[in-house]
């Protein structure tokens, strides 16, 4: 008898939850059709958002694609040929629109770089470090701020400040250490640009590029050998 009346008991309880329930839900059912509204809302917008930035992104790929392939071609062409100022005019337009979008991002930091290379070939040292330095500020995780690194202590020493390149050189390795495609080449360049103000740094820089890159058929280690020669 006693389980009867607990079963009772339990469904008397089961019942008075389901009744209270369902009272919430009347009394609050237009509140909960406005909030699961709201969430479905905000589910379509996040989704409309999705499509459109991953559609605004395959665009600007694709214009870096046309870019660069652009650019290859420029760089076939000869500068007397027809047509060669004209597709330069074109290309540095291009760049300028693709790099508006920003360094941070890849294609925008890629077009800088395409219109840095392109000042430093006409001699626009200056432009091309600045460009350079925007490049390697804005991409601080990949691989072109390596290449606008050492593209920028090249553009400096060109440009006639080879103190200034040094520190570059030195700085890029400080950085990288060993885990950089141009980490020996850096090395091998601040020892270069350090023979004419203290020639014993120098060799120890390059003795440093021996025992580094040595063992691994570096060209730079290969060099670097050749100079300790010739400054004992």
């Amino acid at each position: 008898m006693a389980k009867k009346n607990d079963k009772e008991v339990q469904i008397t309880a089961a019942e008075k939850l389901v009744n209270k329930t369902n009272g919430w839900l009347s009394k609050h059912g237009k509140l909960l059709t406005i909030i699961v509204s709201a969430v479905v809302a905000v589910i379509v917008i996040v989704s409309i958002v999705t499509v459109v930035v991953n559609t605004s992104n395959n665009k600007t790929y694709e214009k870096l694609d046309a870019l660069t392939a652009q650019y290859s071609e420029y760089t076939t062409m000869d500068s007397d040929a027809e047509g060669y100022d004209s597709a330069k005019t074109a290309l540095v337009s291009d760049a300028e629109a693709l790099m508006a979008k920003g360094v941070k991002k890849y294609p925008g930091a890629k077009a800088a770089m395409i219109l840095a290379d392109l000042a430093y070939e006409d001699g626009d040292y200056s432009k091309a470090i600045e460009l350079y330095k925007k490049v390697a500020d804005g991409q601080k995780k990949t691989f072109l701020r390596e290449v606008a690194l050492m593209s920028m202590a090249a553009a400096l020493e060109e440009n006639g400040d080879k103190n200034s390149a040094k520190d570059v050189y030195n700085a890029f390795f400080d950085e990288y250490g060993l885990d950089s495609l141009y980490s020996s080449r850096a090395l091998f360049n601040a020892a270069r640009l350090t023979e004419d103000t203290d020639k014993a740094l120098a060799i120890s820089i390059y003795e440093q590029l021996v025992g580094e890159f040595g063992d691994y058929g570096s060209e730079y280690a290969k060099l670097a050998q050749s100079r300790i020669a010739q400054l004992n």
